[in-house]
């Protein structure tokens, strides 16, 4: 089944340093996933073990994604940044990245997102300010739908905030995609994102029930 998540498992991406910096509306973050980072918060010492622990769902994807907090971002929102994939022709489609960059697997352990060049993320209007904005890496499961055009997200684990200051050396002025960068910002660790525990879950549906029976009443 084609999925855009499939489309490539190494990038060599990049932007040209030749185009001026005019604006940090034309930044460009270029990030990646190293399975060798550290993991906390599981039994797993690194990120490629715990995915490979993980008791993924039949037809699911692991893949990565940058979500972003900040000024005007509620704790409610699901701000991402998109993502530049290559089409395979030498040119690259900007798309939505609410689904990530899939995490591919080797054969002997899951590799991370945008090794070795690192994945092209447009920052778009979250640059540099007062307050700052700040860029988090999730690793999450994609449960996919029949038709393989959507999924359902399932974040397993994420990566401390950055602000965007301190990601100026991953950060450049965008261009023109093929020239490989110097390098990507690569979280060292992550921390476990707990699944609901049975209690909560039980708690959970005792009070739909109720509230079902509520409105029959």
């Amino acid at each position: 089944m084609t999925k855009v998540l499939f489309k490539t498992a190494v990038l060599a991406l990049a932007l040209s340093l030749t185009a001026s910096r005019a604006s940090a509306d034309n930044d460009v973050l270029y990030w990646m996933v190293d399975g060798s980072a550290a993991m906390s918060g599981a039994s797993q010492s690194t990120v490629a073990d715990f995915i490979g622990a993980y008791d993924a769902p039949s037809d699911s994807s692991f893949a990565a994604r940058v979500r972003v907090t900040g000024p005007g971002i509620s704790s409610g929102d699901d701000v991402f940044l998109q993502i530049y994939y290559p089409d395979g022709s030498g040119s690259y489609s900007l798309e939505d990245g609410d689904l990530g960059y899939y995490l591919g697997d080797t054969g002997s352990g899951y590799w991370g997102a945008g090794v070795p060049a690192g994945v092209p993320s447009p920052t778009t209007s979250y640059s540099a300010g007062s307050p700052e904005y700040s860029f988090i890496v999730e690793l999450g499961n994609i449960v996919w739908s029949a038709d393989g055009e959507d999924g359902t997200w399932t974040t397993l684990a994420q990566s401390t905030p950055s602000s965007y200051s301190s990601l100026g050396a991953f950060i450049t002025s965008a261009g023109s995609l093929g020239t490989p960068h110097i390098s990507a910002w690569t979280p060292s660790t992550f921390t476990a994102v707990p699944e609901p525990s049975g209690g909560l879950m039980m708690a959970l549906g005792i009070a739909l029930l109720a509230l079902r029976r509520g409105r029959k009443a």
